[in-house]
């Protein structure tokens, strides 16, 4: 019988002679892969879990926030999406079998159980990559996790009286995990406002309350036309964040955090009785006090932090040290493109091109914009040259 530290040895003999490293199996690493085996570049894919791994980890009920016409990953058949209905939100299981039907088509050279620790340029423009089960070897590496690396806390979690229940969205996968007779939803983006509904619907809480976070709440339609469509052919989801108007939209958008689609937190004080709070401001005297004046007892809640993510690139290393990054903590490149670092990319960053970018819906454009830069670099020929449609030369045969 072969032994595992065999098989690792074996893959590992043939990633150091693949032309790409891909970082992540999520959408953004199998886009690529999709395109990279298009034009005949070798490649491994690492996954410390599963593929589309952290859509596994969304809680039971979730749903996405963008119809199912717009949920269509780079393939060879088009127009397909999850569930039946084309203007519907598919449900986590209708996701997990789209990505599971992606999975058997594409057919990608994945390594699972690779946990990457470390990615370090080793020459110019060589790279290796180490994991728990050994090292690959590349002439690129491109890094697709995503855009959810470390749960975010504000520092007044810190300040919770201890005894007091907390959790992060990251955790929560259900109501049952809740057993206090009232609870505190703090952040009211989609994934604050999909938990606290399914939370009012459980019927297992006295009160359910929901801190505010000043996020712009869309209307579900407009002039009957549904409101991606409309945002759509409005060509909002292209705008380029260094175009003018991209730089405005993108700073509003940073400060504000993503726009989500109604229900709005009224709607849900309204329907459900759910009491309205602004925005955590601080913690004292066994007390929450709110932006808008209001205060809640500590005392029989649990709170659940809807606060999003914070990126972590410290792990990426260049010849000089650790990669540069922005005061967002955001890995700075031109379209995924990193200019001072030789063979490094990203693919799935959040408005890497545009406002879809981190998105099922966009980050497919990105990854060929990526792929197509990699043949360039791998072929001799000048990027710009593959970008505007020269036909590019086999690289290498395709694992």
């Amino acid at each position: 019988m072969t032994s595992r530290s065999s098989i690792r040895a074996t893959m590992n003999a043939e990633a150091a002679s693949s032309d790409v490293v891909v970082v992540g199996a999520g959408q953004a690493g199998l886009s690529l892969s999709y395109f990279l085996r298009q034009k005949n570049v070798s490649h491994i894919v690492l996954e410390r879990d599963r593929p589309f791994s952290s859509w596994h980890h969304r809680w039971d009920g979730f749903y996405a926030n963008t119809p199912n016409w717009m949920n269509s990953l780079p393939r060879s058949v088009k127009g397909v999406y999850p569930g039946n209905n084309r203007n519907g939100f598919a449900t986590k299981q209708e996701l997990l079998e789209f990505f599971d039907r992606y999975l058997d088509e594409l057919n990608p050279p994945l390594q699972k159980a690779s946990t990457v620790t470390d990615v370090r340029e080793t020459g110019h423009g060589t790279w290796e990559v180490r994991t728990d089960g050994g090292s690959y070897k590349a002439r690129n590496v491109v890094i697709c996790t995503g855009a959810m690396a470390a749960p975010r806390l504000p520092s007044v979690s810190a300040d919770i009286p201890q005894g007091v229940p907390q959790m992060h969205s990251s955790e929560y996968r259900n109501p049952s995990q809740l057993r206090t007779p009232e609870v505190l939803i703090v952040g009211s983006g989609s994934s604050g406002v999909q938990i606290c509904k399914e939370l009012c619907r459980s019927g297992r809480f006295n009160r359910i309350h929901l801190a505010t976070s000043n996020i712009l709440v869309l209307p579900r339609h407009v002039c009957g036309i549904q409101i991606h469509r409309f945002l759509y052919l409005l060509g909002f989801f292209k705008v380029r964040t260094k175009s003018m108007i991209g730089r405005l939209m993108y700073s509003s958008l940073e400060t504000r955090g993503d726009p989500i689609v109604r229900p709005h937190p009224r709607d849900l004080a309204r329907q459900y009785g759910v009491k309205v709070y602004g925005k955590v401001q601080a913690v004292d005297a066994g007390h929450i006090r709110f932006a808008d004046g209001q205060a809640l007892a500590t005392q029989h809640i649990s709170i659940l932090w809807c606060s999003g993510y914070n990126p972590n690139y410290s792990w990426i290393k260049n010849r000089q040290g650790p990669i540069n990054l922005d005061r967002r903590g955001y890995p700075i490149h031109d379209r995924g493109i990193v200019k001072d670092t030789t063979g490094l990319y990203f693919v799935g960053l959040r408005y890497q091109h545009t406002v879809a970018s981190h998105d099922i819906f966009g980050v497919g454009r990105d990854a060929e914009y990526v792929a197509s830069h990699i043949v360039g670099r791998l072929s001799g020929v000048p990027a710009r040259s593959i970008l505007s449609g020269v036909p590019a030369p086999s690289i290498s045969a395709a694992p």
